[in-house]
Parts: C-alpha cells; sequence; structure tokens
C-alpha cells in the first residue's frame, strides 16, 4: 500500500488533476492495484460507502475513475482507473540540491560521462525541490523500452538477457550481469561512481526499470513487474534490478 503524501499528481484525458484528501488518495492507489466494486474498497478504506460514493461520484466526473457493471451481478459495480499516475509532493532536501552540483562537477571532461551526470542530476534534482515523479519516468522509461524491444530478435529470457547485455554494453549503458534466476535478477553497473550521493531511502534508476520491463514483457509476451533493491539513492554504486511475473491480487 502506498503511504499518502500531501498531494498526488494524475494526468486525465482534460489535464492534470491534484489531490490531497486521503481517502481519494487510497481510493487511486488500491485502484492502481486492481479493480474494484464498492463493497471492496469499503473494506480496504474501512470508510463508509455513503462516503466513499461521494467521493467516487466526484472522481468519476473529474475523469480520474470509471465504473462498468459487474458481469456477476449487474447491481453491482466495478470501478478502474482511466488516470495515469504522475507523480507526488515529497520533502524538499538541500542535501540533494548540492548533490546536483557534485554530480555535474565531476561529470565534465567527457560527453558521455556529462549525459549520465545530467540524467542523473535531473532525477535527482526533481526530488530536491519535493516532487516525487517515479510513476512517469516508469511509464517514459516504458516506452523507450518498447521502442528498443522491437530491435531484438530473441522471445525467450535467456536470448533476451544476452541481448540486454549486448545494447547496455553497446550504449555505454553500464556492464549487465544475472545475480540470481529465480527470481531473475540482474545487476547493473556502470562506471559513472554515485556511491557518495545522499541516502534517499529509495531507489532511483527508475528510468531503467522501465525500459527495462518493457523489453522483457514485450518480447516474451508475459506481463512482468521489474523492481528495484538497490540503487544509487541508497548508497549503492550499482543497480540491482528484480524480474517476476505481475501478479495482482
Amino acid at each position: 500500500m502506498k503511504k499518502s503524501s500531501a498531494l498526488d499528481v494524475y494526468s486525465t484525458s482534460s489535464g492534470l488533476k491534484q489531490i490531497s484528501n486521503p481517502v481519494r488518495q487510497k481510493i487511486l492507489s488500491e485502484l492502481q492495484r486492481r479493480d474494484l466494486s464498492l463493497s471492496e474498497i469499503a473494506q480496504l478504506t474501512g470508510k463508509a460507502q455513503s462516503t466513499l460514493s461521494v467521493h467516487l461520484d466526484k472522481m468519476v466526473k473529474e475523469g480520474l475513475v470509471a465504473s462498468r457493471d459487474d458481469p456477476s451481478d449487474n447491481r453491482r459495480k466495478i470501478f478502474y482507473l482511466v488516470s495515469k499516475p504522475v507523480g507526488s509532493s515529497v520533502v524538499p532536501r538541500e542535501d540533494l540540491t548540492k548533490a546536483v552540483t557534485g554530480i555535474i562537477d565531476k561529470s565534465i571532461g567527457s560527453p558521455t560521462r556529462f549525459l549520465k551526470g545530467e540524467l542523473r542530476a535531473l532525477v535527482i534534482g526533481v526530488e530536491a525541490i519535493g516532487l516525487n515523479m517515479d510513476p512517469v519516468l516508469k511509464d517514459i522509461g516504458r516506452q523507450i523500452g518498447v521502442a528498443i524491444s522491437r530491435h531484438m530478435k530473441s522471445t525467450d529470457v535467456k536470448g533476451l538477457v544476452d541481448e540486454v547485455k549486448e545494447f547496455f554494453g553497446q550504449h555505454d549503458l553500464g556492464d549487465v550481469n544475472v545475480y540470481s534466476l529465480v527470481p531473475l535478477t540482474l545487476i547493473v553497473k556502470d562506471d559513472y561512481d554515485m556511491s557518495d550521493t545522499p541516502d534517499v531511502g529509495k531507489t532511483l534508476c527508475i528510468l531503467n526499470e522501465g525500459i527495462i520491463e518493457a523489453i522483457f514483457d514485450t518480447r516474451t509476451g508475459v506481463p512482468l513487474r521489474v523492481t528495484q533493491s538497490e540503487c544509487f539513492g541508497t548508497k549503492s554504486n550499482f543497480c540491482k534490478f528484480v524480474l517476476e511475473p505481475a501478479l495482482y491480487d
């Protein structure tokens, strides 16, 4: 379950919507995981169905959620997400603002290193000013991954691991190594030292998370979920990506 933030932002067909009400934040968070009936939402939130109906009616009008009849009981509606999470507010951090300067300083002198530093500075800089943009960065990463997957041939995991290794090496994105097979865990390490980056308490390579996820599930046809357990942002100088089937409760 996602912890409620001071402010969540969702993209709808009519533009961005800011969500600050904790009940609506909780509903939207749960709908990111799976479609739910009103009684299920009541169980998850601990709120009365009459209270939730008011919130849901407003969210439907705002284009955040929609509903359909339950095929097993047409008296019951199933609610689902029709908007996309963009990000949420977090506490601004001055130490991360200072880290941006350090990242750029040590990247100057090499075009490749500067591009890497620039991207890392962007991710950390956004976090520094008080904005967590993980959802939109993951979505962009997936779009990039789908484009990359069109240039790959393998449809099995072993072949894809080899192709991902080759692609990352060819484009100076880092060395890819298999850490474990069950679950499939990849470690990516490049020559850009981020071990001195302040600990932000979470991983920051969300863009690559989306790229790897899209490559594997597009080519294999199996819905996958990629998560990071270690990365820069948690005082690690490598990124560990765990690939598992996307299961929804």
